[in-house]
C-alpha cells in the first residue's frame, strides 16, 4: 500500500511568486487556491491552471466576497488551462483573455467551455474538447475527463489529475450523485475537491463527507466557500461533518493562496 501524503502551507502574498519560486519533487502535486473552485496547479514538469477566475463580481446576487488573488497576466509559462464548466466564475474571460495574450497554454474543458475560448479569439491549435472519458497527457500530467452531477451546466467536467504517484479528482460544482463510487473502482484517489456551500448549487457538508467517503479519497480538499457574499461558509463545518461519515480522510479546506501539496514521499 503506498502511503500518500497531503498538507497545507503558509499563506504567500504573492502566489505568482510562490509558483515561481516552488520546486515540486517529481510525482507530486502543489495546489494553489486562487479563489471559488480554481487552482494554479504545478507538478514537477507541468504548469497548470483549472477554473482560475479573476473577473468581477455580477451584481445583485453574486457579489465577490474576496478580491482577485493574482494577475493573470503575470502567470506566464503555464501550460494548459484547464476548465470544469462554462460559468464565468470558471472559465472566466477575463483570466482567459490575459492568458491568450501572455502565455501559449492550451485551453482543454466541454465543448460549451472551448466555445468561450474561441470567441474570445484562441485559435483551434490551442483548444481542446475533452468528453467523458477522454484523457491528455501535459507533460508529466496524465488528465482525464469524468462525468459529474451539475445541473446548472451545459456539458460539464470534472478531472482526474494524475502523476505517476498520485491522483486527484476535481469536481468542478457537482452535486452529489452515486457517480463517486464509480470513480473508486477506477482510481485510487488521494483527493478529492468539491464545492460547498449547499443549496442546489454546489454540495453541503454532509454531501462532501459523503462523496469523500464513496471515492475512498484520503484527502477532501473543500472549495468554493469564499467566492460570493451571498454562499460564503466557514468550510471547518465540513471537518466536523466529515468525522462521522470518513473519519480516516482528512480535511484540508482550500484557503485563497495556502499551498496544498499532495505527497507519495
Amino acid at each position: 500500500m503506498r502511503a500518500v501524503r497531503a498538507s497545507a502551507r503558509r499563506t504567500h502574498s504573492d502566489v505568482v511568486q510562490a509558483v515561481r519560486r516552488t520546486r515540486v519533487a517529481g510525482g507530486d502535486l502543489a495546489l494553489w487556491p486562487i479563489g471559488g473552485a480554481g487552482y494554479i496547479v504545478k507538478s514537477a514538469a507541468a504548469l497548470i491552471t483549472i477554473d482560475p477566475f479573476t473577473g468581477p463580481s455580477h451584481p445583485p446576487r453574486w457579489i465577490r466576497a474576496i478580491p482577485p488573488a493574482f494577475d493573470p497576466a503575470r502567470l506566464t509559462g503555464v501550460d494548459a488551462v484547464v476548465l470544469t464548466h462554462e460559468h464565468d466564475d470558471h472559465t472566466d474571460p477575463t483570466t482567459l483573455t490575459a492568458l491568450l495574450a501572455h502565455t501559449q497554454a492550451l485551453v482543454i474543458g466541454s465543448a460549451a467551455c472551448v466555445a468561450v475560448a474561441r470567441g474570445l479569439g484562441y485559435p483551434p491549435e490551442r483548444c481542446r474538447v475533452l468528453r467523458h472519458d477522454q484523457a491528455l497527457a501535459i507533460k508529466d500530467v496524465h488528465l482525464t475527463a469524468v462525468a459529474m452531477h451539475d445541473p446548472g451546466a451545459q456539458d460539464g467536467n470534472g478531472y482526474v489529475v494524475e502523476t505517476p504517484d498520485v491522483a486527484i479528482l476535481h469536481g468542478g460544482d457537482s452535486l452529489y450523485f452515486d457517480g463517486f463510487r464509480a470513480l473508486a473502482r477506477r482510481w485510487t484517489l488521494d483527493a478529492i475537491l468539491v464545492s460547498l456551500p449547499g443549496e442546489t448549487l454546489y454540495m453541503d457538508e454532509a454531501d462532501a463527507a459523503r462523496a469523500a467517503c464513496d471515492s475512498g479519497a484520503r484527502t477532501l480538499i473543500p472549495q468554493h466557500f469564499d467566492l460570493w457574499q451571498s454562499t460564503a461558509m466557514d468550510p471547518r463545518r465540513v471537518v466536523t461533518v466529515a468525522g462521522w461519515y470518513c473519519p480516516r480522510t482528512a480535511v484540508i479546506p482550500a484557503y485563497v493562496k495556502r499551498r496544498i501539496t499532495i505527497s507519495a514521499h
